[in-house]
């Protein structure tokens, strides 16, 4: 996981969208308002929602 600024990522977007999906890095984008956010490929989310759900007993 990576913390990059609002600025950074915006600037090299398409770096970072890149990355997400080939390397599967998540990156935490810190903006200015504290209000941050996290950033990763489709997959790896949906994976992770896979496992959530699952953890959850939802396995029928």
């Amino acid at each position: 996981m990576t913390a990059v600024t609002s600025g950074e990522f915006l600037n090299e977007f398409t770096l970072y969208a890149d990355r997400a999906n080939e390397e599967n890095e998540t990156f935490i984008i810190q903006r200015e308002s504290g209000k941050h956010l996290v950033m990763m490929s489709l997959d790896d989310y949906n994976a992770l929602q896979k496992k959530l759900y699952f953890s959850r007993g939802n396995n029928e």
